[in-house]
């Protein structure tokens, strides 16, 4: 197949084509729900035939994980420099959470993807494909390698392991609003009280 550049739906390149299809993917998963989001629906949405769809994009899976890796990298940047402005690990850390669990619960398509019907397909074809602890280590990593070497953090706190855990803990905090009072602690208290007394 011929995917450079000339005429059709994605005659600016593979690229055009997968940002297109990563667009459709979305109004779909808006529109029909996670679960019910078929790859004829999509390649519908993008004006495409479904086998085109399947020459860009293995399955539904991989879709999910590129929706998921463009949305955060496109928010990670602004993440990171919130971060690094902290004046202190410990603020870095819960505030530095929080920031990143209130962006994602003001993205309409990270919130429809982690729904509570959701969560648990969402969860396990991220944590799958390691996507969730890799894009996590991308922002923190530094972060935490710099605590640990001023002593401001455990030393003996594998920061894969950490990472991961933290992606499952924003994961949950995005999609599960429901399991928190509205009028207890919010994120950075919870942060705060439970995650950072591990860690320093």
């Amino acid at each position: 197949m011929n995917v450079g550049r000339g005429r059709g739906p994605f005659a600016g390149g593979p690229e055009q084509a997968r940002r297109a299809l990563v667009a459709a993917a979305e109004e779909c998963f808006l529109s029909f729900g996670v679960g019910r989001t078929t790859m004829d629906d999509i390649a519908k949405r993008a004006g495409v035939s479904r086998p085109t769809v399947y020459r860009y994009f293995a399955d539904r899976d991989a879709l999910i994980v590129e929706v998921v890796s463009r949305r955060s990298r496109a928010f990670s940047g602004h993440a990171r420099d919130y971060i690094e402005s902290r004046p202190t690990f410990t603020a870095k850390l819960v505030d530095g959470l929080a920031f990143l669990i209130d962006g994602g619960r003001k993205d309409p398509i990270l919130r429809a993807l982690l729904r509570p019907e959701n969560l648990g397909a969402a969860n396990g074809i991220l944590a799958s494909s390691n996507v969730a602890e890799n894009l996590t280590y991308e922002i923190w990593e530094p972060i935490l390698s710099a605590a640990q070497a001023a002593g401001e953090m455990r030393t003996d706190v594998d920061l894969h392991e950490f990472c991961a855990l933290m992606a499952d803990v924003e994961m949950m905090m995005v999609g599960r609003e429901d399991l928190f009072d509205p009028d207890g602690p919010g994120a950075r208290e919870l942060i705060g009280d439970f995650l950072l007394p591990a860690l320093v």
